[in-house]
């Protein structure tokens, strides 16, 4: 099974307000700074670039889930730049679907469209190939979510 996610108009519209949201931000932050105009411009700059990463690596980006053979392998592609992890379902320690748990591992993979919104995030913990403990955050449909749900630690495991 198969599933490609990208963002849309709804996504588009956000964005836009946000924008607008935090053109004005910075127009206040730049009148804080009368004296020091540089300053105010500086701060803007750098928020405008902290927002164009989490819409570059969320919005633009174009996630494609799939499940075959017992793996799941994510992947988000920006531009021609790709991002790709490979987990086998035998490994899942744990499945949180809507929420994120208090022992969830620090270190998460973001491979979801959605920056604040939880409501349909699966949180994948896992155990890598060297033993570690991991975590992927992805946005998969309700029928892929399930059959990930029923292959979660069947199989042969690498312990």
């Amino acid at each position: 099974m198969k599933e490609e996610i990208t963002a849309g108009g709804k996504e588009f519209v956000f964005v836009m307000l946000w924008a607008a949201f935090l053109y004005m931000v910075c127009y206040v932050i730049m009148s804080l700074f009368y004296s020091y105009r540089f300053i105010g411009g500086i701060i803007s700059v750098i928020i405008f670039v902290i927002f164009g990463f989490y819409v570059l690596t969320h919005y633009t980006a174009r996630f494609t889930y799939s499940l075959k053979d017992g793996k799941l392998r994510i992947n988000r592609m920006i531009g021609k730049r790709n991002r790709e992890t490979e987990l086998d379902c035998a490994d899942i320690i744990g499945l949180y679907y809507g929420y994120k748990p208090m022992s969830f591992p620090k270190r998460t993979l973001s491979m979801r469209k959605s920056i604040i919104n939880k409501k349909h995030s699966l949180y994948i913990e896992y155990k890598n190939k060297a033993g570690e403990l991991c975590g992927v955050v992805i946005e998969p449909s309700e029928k892929l979510r399930k059959k990930i749900n029923k292959l979660k630690g069947k199989g042969k495991r690498n312990d």
